[in-house]
């Protein structure tokens, strides 16, 4: 049985190594995590935020997304402790679990009956943790243990993966964009281009904004008046 769940995922991280951006990577994880354990119906990954606040990153279902939700109020759960821990925490027959009275007093009559947290990554923003939710099964098998925990390293490596490409793809878009408004100062107002990019920084501080954005709207201005001119050119051959 074991060896047939870890078959189910490596099929699973062959269809996480799947190259797309981080938000299709996160759904992926939750797809994929349901397939590989069955028993848990309701999936989530969610974000540790520092004030211990979760973050609801994608989900299975509604339910998984209202547990997170009691979690995040509660400030205290099974994601919580495994995401601050760097451990594989593990509720087995929740109605008697006495950790996390605040979590489990709304958790259990939503029908939880037992859960597994496991850290996935860290990023700037905060911890982040899978979360697998059964309310048809009391007990977790050890295999269904390491079966987890298995899946949540090629997880963590595929959003890690996915989330550089983000970097890169915002990298590249950012130096392009700053690099075209550069181009449309020169012209239009006889900078060099030292010059424009100056004219850029200053800018960026007067607005208190990020040089991308700055260049993002001189680069959006500049489309817009040139639609309006093909606007009128056209009108006028019209006429």
């Amino acid at each position: 049985m074991v060896e047939d769940a870890l078959s189910v995922v490596k099929d699973a991280a062959r269809a996480l190594g799947t190259p797309q951006d981080a938000a299709a990577t996160l759904e992926e994880i939750v797809v994929q995590a349901r397939r590989c354990l069955p028993e848990f119906e309701h999936v989530s990954v969610s974000r540790i935020c520092p004030e211990r606040t979760l973050q609801t990153l994608a989900a299975t279902t509604d339910l998984a997304r209202a547990l997170d939700a009691a979690q995040s109020e509660a400030r205290e759960g099974p994601c919580v402790e495994a995401g601050e821990h760097d451990e594989t925490v593990v509720v087995r027959h929740a109605r008697e679990e006495q950790r996390w009275p605040a979590y489990l007093g709304k958790a259990v009559p939503s029908g939880l009956r037992s859960q597994l947290g496991v850290r996935l990554a860290t990023d700037r923003q905060g911890l982040i943790c899978l979360n697998l939710h059964s309310t048809t099964h009391d007990d977790i098998d050890d295999g269904a243990i390491g079966v987890a925990e298995h899946f949540a390293v090629h997880a963590g490596l595929a959003l890690g993966r996915a989330r550089q490409e983000d970097h890169l793809r915002t990298a590249i878009g950012t130096r392009t964009t700053i690099g075209t408004a550069i181009g449309v100062l020169m012209e239009r107002i006889g900078l060099t281009q030292q010059q424009a990019f100056d004219h850029l920084v200053r800018e960026s501080s007067r607005q208190n904004r990020k040089l991308r954005l700055v260049a993002a709207d001189i680069v959006s201005e500049t489309e817009r008046r040139s639609l309006e001119r093909a606007s009128e050119d056209w009108t006028s051959d019209d006429v």
